[in-house]
């Protein structure tokens, strides 16, 4: 055997010794972990490189999507807080234009009950001129009324008087009254 083949050998040898004297004040749980750890040391650590480098990917996976997460949150509120600030607006555009055309329906309703007094009064005016008007009429006619019927009651004594005097026939008595009846008539029509 080579040198170095015998001091590995003699330094395993060593260790094992070493290591079974370790053992055997070791309690069994280290003993088989100890064991183990001979056995399966290499694959135990690529198992635990691996691990760690997966834990790794996914924790930084995981921040990079909190991140997205935390950047689409802002964006959103962003967006939310536009939109609202934009609702706010249009509803503040939408109530001042409500106002202004109350104000203008205002105006024209002021303005129609402004016509409808003026017209109320001028109707009131024209129903007075006329009541006057027919008033004025109807007093003309009964003077020229009573006026007629004066004149042809004084006739009517006249001729009465003439006929009492004159003894006169009932005929022209009759003549004289049919004439006075139709003046009477044309003059009311």
């Amino acid at each position: 055997m080579s040198k170095a083949k015998t001091s590995q050998a003699t330094k395993s040898s060593k260790e094992a010794a070493s290591s079974e004297t370790k053992a055997e004040t070791l309690n069994p749980k280290q003993q088989l972990s100890q064991i183990r750890n001979l056995l399966f040391g290499e694959q135990v650590s690529s198992l635990q490189a691996t691990i760690k480098k997966l834990n790794d990917d996914t924790n930084a996976r995981l921040n990079d999507l909190e991140k997205l997460i935390n950047k689409n949150n802002t964006e959103s509120n962003k967006q939310l807080e536009k939109l609202s600030q934009q609702i706010a607006e249009d509803l503040e555009t939408n109530r001042l234009e409500h106002v202004s055309q109350e104000g203008i329906l205002e105006e024209k309703l002021e303005g129609l009950s402004v016509q409808l007094d003026s017209y109320q009064q001028e109707a009131e005016k024209e129903f007075k001129q006329t009541h006057d008007l027919i008033a004025k009429n109807t007093s003309d006619m009964n003077k020229s009324l009573k006026a007629e019927v004066d004149k042809l009651s004084k006739q009517i004594e006249k001729v009465s008087s003439e006929l009492g005097t004159n003894k006169a026939d009932r005929k022209t008595l009759a003549t004289l009254l049919e004439s006075m009846a139709t003046n009477l008539t044309e003059s009311q029509a």
